[in-house]
């Protein structure tokens, strides 16, 4: 794999406040779910099951926080955590160790596609899968290793890879930004796709391939849109919303901002950014030796194509281009504007020589050709006068 397949930085994690960090966002996302706003997915989860399972491998966990409160919840006994990030390995080791649960950790890039030895009966994809480049390799994996009865939950980003949201969601979302109330209003940015790859590599690496890739290797038991492309980009890192004192205010914004969003998923079920789905094996895909190559070989070109564009998977949408292009231009622009400010300094410098204000009374009393005459103050008055065109041009 590329070095862009993992990210060395940790720092950019939990840092600011997401659209979820809204209690009313949160009901709205369990009612979804589970029809109950009270319900988050772990207890309808639960519910539909009708287990508690013995053993969980959780991708990519970060910190931990997720099965520490699956195990709280009653869900999992015993889970294994991997990521690749090892301070935050730490972190989820010592806040286990802290409350002493059932949890143990191990650092692994996951896109080797080598996972933590079995048994496990139930894989966990929270917010994780959309970080992995090597997505068939890791699902074909995690198919393999549950038993025929295990089970796979995923709640996760879904939406355009490295957010490069689709025009008419962005300017679906520029017009219900402008509907708000001005203290309020988000200051929209499209997603900086040269910057993205700096600062996390893996951010929505794949992300539009997740769901098509899960069908690939499970049998599909439930699937739940849940919206946000217009409600994650207003609300996320929203910090004037989220400071708000009048809450009253604070939730009539949010919820207006919501009905925004579910109105666009109602008219563009392709739209959804975020979704939760769950389902178990199906060990047939595992047989299907001709088309496991050709999907196997369509991810190594994927990589390698990847690798020659220096982490950039696919051709640039009309925004990321435009964005891009500003960029150039805005870049050339300060350039210029450096260019002249140094003429005008060379000027500038030139026209405070004594010689120059000689050179300069001599030509208003008509001698001009005597002066040029002298070679030493003619090549000076050419080199000004050249120097100042040059300015003015």
């Amino acid at each position: 794999m590329a070095d862009f397949d993992v990210n060395d930085n940790s720092d950019i994690y939990y840092q600011g406040r997401y659209w979820n960090d809204f209690e009313v966002v949160e009901h709205r996302i369990n009612e979804r779910i589970s029809g109950d706003p009270a319900c988050p997915w772990y207890e309808h989860f639960a519910r539909v099951t009708g287990r508690t399972f013995e053993r969980a491998l959780i991708l990519n966990c970060g910190n931990g926080w997720v099965e520490r409160g699956l195990v709280a919840a009653g869900l999992i006994r015993q889970g294994v955590g991997i990521d690749y990030a090892a301070d935050l390995l730490d972190e989820a080791r010592t806040a286990a160790a802290q409350s002493r649960l059932p949890l143990r950790y191990e650092q692994r890039n996951i896109n080797t596609g080598v996972l933590p030895a079995g048994p496990f009966d139930l894989v966990v994809n929270h917010a994780a899968a959309h970080h992995i480049a090597a997505i068939d390799r890791v699902f074909r994996e995690v198919c393999r290793i549950l038993p025929e009865d295990g089970w796979f939950v995923s709640f996760d980003y879904v939406g355009p890879h490295r957010n490069q949201y689709a025009p008419e969601a962005w300017e679906a979302a520029w017009f219900v930004n402008q509907a708000l109330p001005e203290s309020v209003r988000q200051d929209m940015q499209y997603p900086h796709l040269p910057t993205m790859l700096v600062t996390d590599p893996t951010e929505a690496i794949h992300s539009e391939l997740i769901v098509e890739t899960f069908r690939r290797y499970f049998r599909t038991h439930e699937f739940t849109p849940l919206g946000g492309a217009i409600a994650y980009p207003l609300l996320t890192h929203n910090t004037r919303l989220f400071e708000l004192e009048d809450r009253a205010e604070q939730q009539a914004v949010v919820e207006q901002v919501l009905e925004a969003d579910d109105r666009f998923l109602r008219e563009h079920p392709e739209s959804t950014l975020f979704a939760y789905f769950a389902g178990t094996p199906d060990k047939s895909a595992l047989e299907r030796t001709d088309q496991l190559a050709s999907w196997e070989a369509d991810e190594t070109a994927r990589e390698r194509q990847a690798a020659e564009h220096g982490g950039e998977y696919y051709e640039r949408g009309a925004l990321a281009s435009a964005l891009i292009d500003l960029d150039r231009a805005r870049i050339e622009h300060e350039r210029d504007r450096a260019r002249l400010q140094a003429l005008e300094a060379e000027v500038a410098a030139l026209r405070s020589d004594p010689l120059y204000a000689s050179t300069n009374r001599l030509v208003d009393s008509g001698l001009t050709r005597r002066i040029r005459a002298v070679p030493a103050i003619g090549a000076t008055e050419r080199r000004i006068r050249g120097a100042l065109r040059k300015g003015a041009g």
